[in-house]
């Protein structure tokens, strides 16, 4: 029945063609695939890299904050030795004005 409408030959040359065709296709599909899978993998050894330097920035903050609080502490430490100091001496001088109160307060 086929036969009655297109003859043989030309059935087989457009299968052919269509063949080629299809074959043309799939290997155009097969070269986007591999274009978009070597992006792909581009864009994570980027994506890679920058996290990695992200967490160097991270890391030399974090430092540069570690010593500011380091020295902060230190400044403190010698505040409140300073405090001390000044309390002791307030200390004995309230001491020194009872003593002279109650023992020099008979003469």
């Amino acid at each position: 029945m086929a036969e009655e409408f297109v003859r043989k030959e030309y059935f087989d040359e457009f299968a052919l063609r269509m063949d080629e065709r299809f074959l043309g296709i799939e290997k155009r599909m097969e070269q986007g695939f591999a274009h978009a899978e070597k992006a792909r993998e581009q864009n994570f050894v980027h994506s890679e890299k920058a996290r990695e330097q992200n967490f160097v920035h991270v890391n030399q903050r974090l430092d540069s904050i570690e010593r500011s609080l380091s020295d902060i502490r230190a400044d403190l430490r010698q505040m409140r030795n300073w405090l001390i100091s000044l309390y002791v001496f307030i200390a004995l001088g309230f001491l020194g004005l009872l003593a002279r109160e109650f023992l020099f307060k008979g003469t």
